[in-house]
């Protein structure tokens, strides 16, 4: 145990000096055995109980190879720890009485040597590895031969189930040690153990045994990041069936770590996307349409026409605002290219082909007619098609990016995605916080804003595009950058003044 009264880098330094090796020798002895799958093919430990027979003295020689490079740190360890003693006894007078301590020439010469040569003597001490802790090392490299193989493990899994099958005996029996009337508590199985059991019967399609050794797992393991493992694997398996609602209950009530994890994320943004785009949503009624004419000159002699969607955040949408020529032209010229987000979970966050096209002046200034908005910095226009089942999970546009960054590269304050095409069925833009969908028609274009006027992040903004039933959906996104608008939306506390801009 290291003293409490230790600095914080002292501590660092025994914390990896204690542990850092250690880890590296196991690490050492499973890559070998990683290596080793291709290498050796001959052996089948688990056909055999003679073979099993050669694994206990593996393991007893694993063992020793162990004990004796836990020794040798162990000799490092109590050397470093007792100059380390010495040396917070000195630290603490100097802290307590540091005027008079510095004020003593010979201290003040003692701490600039020990700084200076001392402490760089004990760092390469530390880093260096003993010639006996190589030896161990080296042996366990060379062991690597005689470790059991994936295929191995994969045998004793099937001879595991071929028990359940013959002799009709259930995980919850074999995981407390009872085989057909004959009980050895001690042989049960550890979480570790169900949980192989369990992805085993997952690769077999054997789901219903795949459960039932996670749900074992999980009554076997204490801590909860190990219990973690188990619940990703379990919600794996429910998503991989269809059963998205079953697969995100296993990530909640769980720490923030697991909580902020990719896969919980994934999860609540499928399932969310999924209720959102079966759910009935209904137009609000005290909002109107009406003609704009007040946003750029030209809108005073061509008004747009303007559908009004939401005031928080301000959401609206322009009908016939994009042309047949206009849209023939965009989708003959494009190259699209495949767009997708694939996450671990084997399914697209993003499914959608995209093609980024050159900037039209006409519809930049369109789009500034229709938002008052300027479109220098502004991203190129993204011409997005989704097709049967293609979709995009819920999502926010803007970044929260850092105050440095968001000062040079700014923040996307407002989008505007135009419809180029009409869907057979599906395929809706929705903004579940405000019980907003939006359907596509062509030559419409959606506009809302990102931001508050404050600035700051609106998150009811949060938005998906639903999957495509019949039909291909073509959509040209636009996102406004917030800098050049310093003089068009001066920053106010009253997040609603975007309204006075395109009233």
């Amino acid at each position: 145990m290291l003293p409490c009264h230790l600095p914080i880098h002292l501590k660092s330094e025994m914390f990896i000096l204690k542990y850092l090796k250690f880890i590296g020798f196991l690490s050492a002895c499973f890559i070998c055995c990683q290596g080793f799958v291709k290498s050796n093919t001959k052996k089948s430990y688990a056909a055999s109980t003679m073979e099993l027979m050669k694994l206990r003295e593996v393991e007893d020689e694993l063992v020793n190879n162990l004990n004796g490079y836990v020794k040798t740190l162990k000799m490092k360890f109590n050397l470093m720890e007792r100059y380390l003693i010495d040396m917070s006894i000195e630290h603490r007078e100097m802290k307590s009485e540091y005027e008079s301590y510095l004020g003593n020439p010979l201290n003040s010469f003692r701490l600039i040597h020990r700084l200076h040569t001392s402490w760089r003597k004990w760092y390469q001490y530390a880093i260096r590895i003993d010639n006996n802790a190589l030896v161990h090392i080296e042996n366990a490299r060379l062991m690597r031969k005689m470790l059991p193989t994936s295929s191995d493990l994969q045998q004793a899994c099937r001879g595991i189930h071929n028990l359940m099958s013959f002799y009709d005996l259930k995980p919850d029996e074999l995981a407390a040690g009872n085989l057909a009337g004959y009980s050895q508590p001690q042989t049960g199985l550890t979480a570790y153990d169900c949980l192989a059991l369990g992805e085993f019967g997952v690769q077999n399609r054997k789901e219903d045994l795949a459960e039932a050794w996670y749900n074992l797992s999980l009554t076997r393991f204490e801590d909860i990041f190990d219990k973690y493992q188990v619940h990703k694997a379990w919600a794996l398996l429910l998503a991989k069936n269809k059963q998205l609602t079953e697969a995100f209950h296993h990530f909640e009530n769980k720490p923030e770590e697991i909580v902020a994890s990719n896969e919980v994320i994934h999860f609540e943004g499928v399932l969310a996307t999924k209720q959102n785009c079966t759910a009935v949503i209904q137009k609000p009624n005290r909002l109107h349409c009406r003609y704009n004419s007040s946003t750029t000159p030209f809108t005073r002699i061509a008004p747009l026409k303007m559908e009004e969607l939401s005031l928080d955040p301000y959401m609206v949408i322009f009908h016939d605002v994009v042309y047949d020529t206009e849209i023939d032209g965009m989708l003959n010229s494009s190259n699209f290219g495949i767009s997708e987000s694939v996450s671990g979970l084997k399914s697209e966050v993003r499914t959608s082909k995209d093609s980024h096209i050159v900037d039209s002046k006409t519809l930049n200034e369109r789009v500034t007619d229709m938002t008052g908005l300027s479109m220098e910095m502004s991203d190129p226009f993204s011409l997005i098609n989704y097709g049967l089942g293609g979709h995009f999970i819920l999502h926010h546009d803007f970044h929260e990016y850092t105050n440095t960054t968001r000062l040079k590269q700014g923040d996307r304050i407002a989008t505007v995605l135009f419809y180029l095409g009409e869907v057979d069925s599906g395929g809706a833009t929705i903004f579940p916080k405000i019980n907003i969908a939006v359907t596509p028609k062509k030559g419409s274009a959606v506009f809302w804003y990102n931001l508050h006027n404050s600035g700051a992040v609106n998150s009811k903004t949060l938005h998906s595009a639903c999957p495509v039933i019949s039909g291909s959906k073509y959509v040209l996104t636009k996102w406004i950058n917030e800098l050049p608008q310093m003089f068009v939306t001066p920053c106010m506390k009253d997040s609603n003044l975007h309204l006075s801009q395109i009233e």
